[in-house]
């Protein structure tokens, strides 16, 4: 009983003649950091929304934002209650992680495997320089090529 009038008076409540199956813009007010951000939707009747969970389409991707970043705010087959925003611009946005089970191609300035405090990566075939702490050995070279033991799965361009 007690919900069907809750519910009665959140449809009271709501801003008139608005769209639900429309998509809104609006700019990043907060970034939780766990795929929920509070949004200022410029619509004046939707006004500010908190901990609205960003929708990406994509398994295993999460994102950080800047405030400022523009989205779109929707809701789900038009139910106020299951609302979602949807970054359609790539400004603002700070960080991309990626858990996948798939061969995955980055083409980015800094790509971090395994987060920052992840290993160092030697690439097969990437130069090498070797550092001794006595004098080097006769016929040892100082530099030269990493020919096996490093990572086959991990491919770099130089």
């Amino acid at each position: 009983m007690q919900e069907r009038l809750t519910k009665a008076i959140k449809q009271l409540a709501r801003p008139a003649h608005l769209d639900y199956l429309a998509l809104y813009p609006g700019s990043v007010l907060k970034d939780y950091g766990d795929m929920h951000v509070d949004v200022q939707v410029d619509d004046p009747r939707l006004g500010a929304l908190t901990r609205v969970p960003i929708w990406l389409g994509l398994p295993g991707v999460s994102v950080k934002v800047s405030p400022g970043a523009r989205v779109l705010v929707g809701f789900h087959q038009g139910d106020p209650e299951l609302r979602y925003c949807d970054l359609w611009r790539g400004e603002g946005l700070r960080e991309v992680q990626l858990t996948a089970s798939v061969k995955i191609t980055v083409n980015a300035p800094l790509v971090e495997l395994g987060g920052s405090g992840g290993s160092s990566v030697l690439l097969q075939g990437q130069p090498l320089t070797f550092v001794f702490n006595t004098t080097p050995v006769a016929n040892v070279p100082t530099t030269g090529t990493v020919q096996s033991g490093g990572s086959s799965k991990v491919k770099g361009v130089q």
